[in-house]
């Protein structure tokens, strides 16, 4: 495809840019742009990150498009491809596909030919053909929060420079987003507050979860706060379908929600461990039927058999069915007869055996999300223990109209059972169960479905710098990497690794990476005040803790450049140096930026100014407590910026088209 393109713009960039001249935010292609990635890493840069023509005022025979190639409900493939005609009246195109993509095209005459007839509304027409383009509308947008024309030039050269020779690359959404002048988010990282108790509160909640994903967002939601299945509902007078239920009608929103026009919604779902729920919950996303029958055989626990035994479809065999595998059997001993190997063999006795097969009720069930368990102190000490665990709940069958309006008012502001019962409220125990139990069944879940995590929420709160300001964590981001408070949000960058080695001497360039990454901290806090915002709380959370979230890409290709293995004791020595370095640089460029604009507002507190109180409070608080002296001098003496500044996100689709490591993993074989 590199060629294809290059060769397209050597004759034809000149209409192009003509094209281009109709869109503010795009920068016109110029002869000394060269970075247009290769294979998989360019169809996600063009489809994820390049500015489109979505109004196809520019589109004409001739131009080069993204389509989907193959029109799978479930598993599309998208690829390139160039108009060969448009009739306007019929809303249809014919698409040449680019040759690297026409293997997937799954229909014999247009794959003889490669040539497509498309929906035009399904083509989009990338304007962006070149990383440069994407950098230097990024660098532009997101340096014109700076003060002076004079600042904004510095930025933007400063900005582009790091970003253009891949030092480093910010996440999907500020790539697809700044400086487009359109109304996504630049945000990947959201958590909602606890979800409301009330059919009303949870319509709001999903709401707000569906405005976040149709900006570009991923969406993070604790349900602890829903009372249990069969529950009383005094309001109706009938019992509740439980939280786990609540949780998969939000959890539906993912496939419903195109997300800012590049790609699907993500959501990550939390329970906490002592909810009545929690074995539903665990057990609600597995798809193995064999699974579930070594759960119902080999777990001591009766409702976790019950509950196993509820997910399982059994269909029996016709008598014809039953038949084919009797005859199996029969034949398998007589030579030239049948010729079955052991699978089949052992396969048609299991059948014979079950006299039937096993399917999954609701293979959908809670599907639109990533699932976790909130694992708190209590639970862990029982499992070490190996102790019964209580499950319980807010005893709201009891509750006086008093109480219950209380509850109503401030349950979903607590959200921890441990913390209600301690204000003296009544708290109903459910049941007890083993914990060691509770604790294999989500070891099985998770290594045979991948599901559910687990989120450490009691550890999360005692290094989280949000204690310093009175805010608690109640869940993370979609993939985990981003404990945050209701309402929080987190602009994420990566440091390519890749870039930081001296590659002639085997070394990481410590001074290259102090560079990359004070400009980094500098870019990401212009990031806060460019995004739109259009949820008010959003806002405020914002630009009241202004989180930074600067992490990682390439780790392994930089161990690879130093020489060094994954693992080994030497490459974690060398990585724990790597990171201590943008540890310390990140906080310290933070400081150096409140000189300049201000620590961030939720340390300056509520009477306008920032005391040494607040600034003690915080230098003290569980992450902070470990920085170097040095580090916490300096908020004591000129706060700091950015309220959070370090996170190792995944960076699936930003390391792929980099064509790097991604995050902190390894190769694999």
């Amino acid at each position: 495809m590199a060629t294809e393109i290059n060769s397209t713009l050597k004759h034809g960039y000149e209409q192009l840019n003509k094209d281009i001249e109709q869109f503010d935010a795009v920068f016109p292609i110029t002869e000394d742009m060269n970075i247009t990635y290769n294979g998989v890493a360019r169809l996600v840069m063009l489809d994820r990150y390049s500015f489109k023509d979505t109004k196809k005022t520019t589109l004409k025979e001739g131009d080069f498009v993204l389509l989907t190639v193959k029109e799978d409900p479930k598993y599309p493939a998208r690829g390139t491809g160039t108009i060969v005609s448009l009739d306007w009246e019929k809303g249809e195109a014919l698409v040449q596909v680019s040759e690297e993509y026409r293997a997937t095209i799954d229909t014999f005459s247009e794959a003889e030919d490669g040539i497509v007839k498309r929906a035009i509304i399904t083509l989009d027409k990338p304007l962006e053909l070149y990383y440069e383009q994407i950098a230097m509308r990024n660098a532009h947008g997101l340096a014109q929060v700076e003060i002076s024309p004079e600042k904004r030039y510095e930025a933007f050269v400063k900005f582009y420079e790091e970003q253009k020779v891949k030092n480093f690359i910010p996440a999907g959404r500020v790539l697809y987003g700044a400086g487009s002048g359109t109304d996504v988010t630049y945000f990947n990282c959201y958590v909602m507050p606890m979800v409301p108790d009330s059919r009303g509160g949870i319509s709001d909640h999903r709401k707000k979860v569906m405005e976040i994903m149709s900006r570009g967002g991923g969406v993070g939601t604790n349900g602890s706060t829903l009372r249990p299945r069969h529950a009383l509902a005094r309001g109706v007078n009938g019992r509740s379908s439980g939280s786990v239920s609540w949780l998969d009608d939000i959890a539906k929103l993912t496939h419903l929600v195109e997300q800012g026009g590049s790609r699907r919604g993500a959501q990550m779902i939390m329970l906490t461990d002592w909810h009545p729920d929690i074995i539903e919950f665990i057990i609600s996303k597995m798809q193995n039927p064999r699974i579930l029958r070594y759960i119902i055989e080999n777990f001591e626990d009766e409702q976790i058999r019950t509950l196993a035994h509820n997910k399982l479809r059994f269909t029996p065999f016709s008598p014809k069915e039953t038949n084919m595998y009797t005859g199996i059997l029969n034949y398998k001993n007589i030579p030239g007869n049948g010729g079955f190997d052991d699978s089949v063999i052992r396969d048609a006795e299991l059948k014979l055996r079950d006299g039937g097969t096993y399917t999954v009720n609701d293979s959908e069930f809670l599907t639109g999300a990533n699932i976790s368990v909130c694992i708190t102190d209590e639970f862990m000490a029982a499992v070490k223990a190996n102790a019964e665990y209580e499950l319980r709940f807010p005893d709201v069958e009891n509750y006086s109209e008093e109480e219950m309006a209380h509850y109503d008012a401030e349950w979903v502001n607590v959200g921890d059972v441990r913390e209600w019962e301690a204000a003296g409220h009544a708290v109903r125990v459910y049941r007890s169960i083993k914990a060691r139990e509770l604790w294999k069944l989500i070891n099985v879940c998770a290594t045979y479905a991948a599901e559910p995590g687990i989120f450490f929420i009691d550890n999360a709160n005692k290094m989280t710098n949000a204690q310093a300001y009175g805010q608690k964590v109640v869940a993370t981001n979609p993939c985990g990497e981003q404990p945050l408070a209701p309402y929080s949000v987190c602009n994420l960058a990566a440091v390519n690794l890749a870039e930081m080695v001296n590659k002639d001497l085997q070394m990481v360039d410590f001074a290259k990476l102090e560079k990359t990454v004070r400009m980094g901290v500098h870019m990401q806090d212009n990031v806060i005040d460019s995004t739109p915002y259009f949820l008010e709380e959003n806002r405020i959370q914002a630009l009241g803790e202004r989180r930074v979230g600067l992490g990682i890409m390439g780790l392994a290709d930089m161990l690879i450049y130093c020489g060094v293995r994954y693992g080994s004791e030497e490459g974690n020595q060398l990585i724990d140096q790597v990171f201590q370095t943008i540890a310390v640089t990140a906080y310290e460029e933070s400081i150096e930026l409140a000189k300049e604009r201000g620590s961030f507002p939720f340390l300056v507190g509520e009477t306008g100014r920032e005391t040494q109180e607040l600034r003690e409070k915080f230098v003290n608080s569980g992450f902070m407590s470990r920085m170097p002296e040095h580090v916490r001098e300096g908020v004591l003496k000129y706060g700091i910026r950015n309220s959070h500044l370090l996170t190792v996100a995944p960076t699936g689709s930003t390391g792929t088209m980099a064509g790097v490591s991604t995050g902190l993993e390894p190769y694999f074989s």
